[in-house]
């Protein structure tokens, strides 16, 4: 019996530090840490696949240092999961401030 109550005590510390990481979680400075300008819109452009190899070395070095690309072939790269994510959430940021914005013009 006490390693159910364990168990059920180590999930409910495990639930309560997610809840407070989730609240505390600063998305833009995630998407943005040790990037620099141009950075993102490159990305795109490698994860749509209109320029799989439009990046310079300095941004391949650092996308490839957060794990937001991967190379393959000849100076040709593919964005991963973790760079798909960091940009739909930029996307979800960006329509969230044009939301904010649009409600404090009126």
């Amino acid at each position: 019996m006490s390693g159910i109550v364990y168990v059920s005590f180590m999930g409910l510390l495990a639930a309560l530090f997610l809840i407070i990481k989730a609240l505390t979680f600063d998305a833009s400075d995630w998407i943005s840490r040790g990037l620099k300008r141009g950075d993102l819109y490159s990305l795109i452009e490698v994860a749509s696949g209109v320029r799989p190899d439009g990046l310079t070395f300095d941004q391949a070095r650092r996308l490839e240092a957060r794990r937001m690309i991967r190379p393959y072939g000849n100076g040709r790269f593919r964005a991963t999961l973790r760079g798909r994510l960091a940009l739909l959430l930029r996307q979800a940021l960006r329509r969230t401030e044009s939301v904010s914005q649009s409600r404090d013009a009126a």
